[in-house]
């Protein structure tokens, strides 16, 4: 079990998550005393740079860090660099103490040590900055958007109870794009305010959608405001769309981009609610990049092949986000939606159900789309169209997912005041449009 045997639900979701690495015996040791606590969660343990690095992508609270896994300062620097949690690194004690110094001026690292560390002696200090680091991304505004006050409204305004959808798979080339754009267009066909982000590098949704390649996320980005939003879109009928990343090193960049900037992902959504949106749709790369959007979500939508190698990928997906990344994302067990992508002669949904359940270990989230391995769908993005246009195969089989996601059960048609437009109730919200 990832959680201590004696924690309770309101512990469980307290705990912060933390990433040992070093050598083998030191993590042991860790491990031990950290298992005792049920303030942290060892989430995942490292045993050499590389391995780290690909770790430090889901974003743990806390990095344990034994330097002697590092050949020298620099690889170790060029490390801590790119993290945004709180760090405390034990270096050997031949460590000269300009390296110590220059290791202890990263804005991660709270605490270095030589030689040896108590960590039962430092734990309620290591506990005090997690939780430190956690409160200052809550702090971004991404709070206001998901605890709603009885008004319905949160602070300044801004509407409360949207949905924002990031589409997501760790494996690429799955579909995510195809299901992230053809949900958007049907959530603002059915009337809803929507904004479909695409992240990207380079970005597919301009090739496919017929659109422009610039402007894009980096316009945004350089003048990460409302206004600057407005400047950046591009439109698809009703449905707004700011384009990706037309490379990847404008991608790296904002991968360094802590939670908590400007022109970062949750910055974006948080703009874009006080904007009036109902629904914002984040197609979420296959990168490092995806921690951002699903610490902006509050929905997630895995998309799958519909084979064992899907499930097990989709099955590490999702333990990304309900355990490696716990505390670090609003998207609750109920907002986890599964659909097959390209379904065929290969697994039915019943038996690729039943193995990801099995991995697991545990019942897995309902498989609640089923889209057919239909040519008129790729015949279509070649043409620039949306396969919800062009086939009503695809419209079919996405509409049980685009029905959990975008009811518009109560909405109210008759015109408000005279104005001519349409009123919705989504999530508890009001919106005129």
């Amino acid at each position: 079990m990832w959680n201590h045997p004696g924690m309770n639900l309101q512990q469980a979701a307290d705990a912060v998550t933390v990433l040992l690495a070093g050598q083998i015996p030191r993590l042991q040791a860790w491990y031990t005393a950290l298992a005792a606590d049920a303030r942290f969660r060892v989430a995942m343990q490292a045993t050499d740079p590389q391995d780290l690095n690909s770790k430090l992508v889901t974003n743990p609270d806390v990095l344990l860090l034994d330097a002697t896994i590092y050949p020298g300062p620099q690889p170790l620097l060029e490390t801590l660099t790119r993290y945004h949690g709180a760090a405390y690194v034990l270096l050997p004690l031949e460590a000269s103490r300009e390296a110590m110094d220059s290791i202890a001026q990263v804005s991660c690292v709270k605490g270095v040590y030589k030689g040896d560390l108590n960590l039962v002696a430092i734990a309620s200090e290591v506990y005090a900055a997690a939780q430190a680091q956690r409160q200052a991304r809550m702090s971004a505004g991404m709070e206001v958007l998901w605890n709603r006050p009885q008004s319905g409204m949160g602070a300044g305004g801004a509407p409360l109870g949207l949905r924002v959808v990031a589409v997501w798979n760790q494996a690429g080339g799955v579909g995510k794009t195809t299901l992230a754009s053809n949900l958007a267009y049907e959530a603002a066909r059915r009337g809803l305010p929507t904004l479909l982000v695409g992240l990207g590098a380079p970005d597919d949704l301009p090739l496919i959608l017929g659109l422009k390649p610039e402007p894009n996320l980096n316009h945004w980005r350089a003048n990460p405001t409302a206004e600057g939003l407005k400047l950046a879109l591009q439109k698809v009928d009703t449905l707004d769309v700011l384009a990706g990343f037309p490379d990847v090193l404008s991608e790296a960049r904002a991968m360094n981009t802590p939670l908590d900037a400007p022109e970062s992902v949750p910055k974006l959504v948080l703009t874009a609610a006080y904007m009036g949106y109902a629904v914002i749709v984040l197609d979420a790369p296959p990168t490092a990049l995806a921690s951002a959007a699903l610490a902006a979500a509050n929905t997630l939508v895995l998309v799958a092949r519909p084979s064992l190698e899907g499930v097990m990928r989709t099955v590490e997906a999702y333990r990304t986000v309900v355990e490696r990344l716990a505390g670090e994302h609003h998207i609750p067990a109920a907002g986890v939606y599964v659909a097959l992508n390209r379904t065929g002669a290969r697994m039915g949904a019943d038996e690729w159900h039943k193995a990801a359940s099995a991995l697991l270990g545990r019942p897995f989230p309902p498989v609640v789309a089923q889209i057919p391995d239909e040519p008129r769908v790729g015949e279509a993005q070649d043409a620039r169209k949306l396969p919800l246009n062009a086939s009503d195969t695809f419209a079919r089989s996405l509409k049980p997912l685009a029905d959990a996601l975008f009811s518009t059960q109560g909405a109210v048609s008759t015109p408000q005041n005279g104005s001519g437009k349409k009123a919705f109730e989504i999530f508890g919200v009001r919106v005129k449009v």
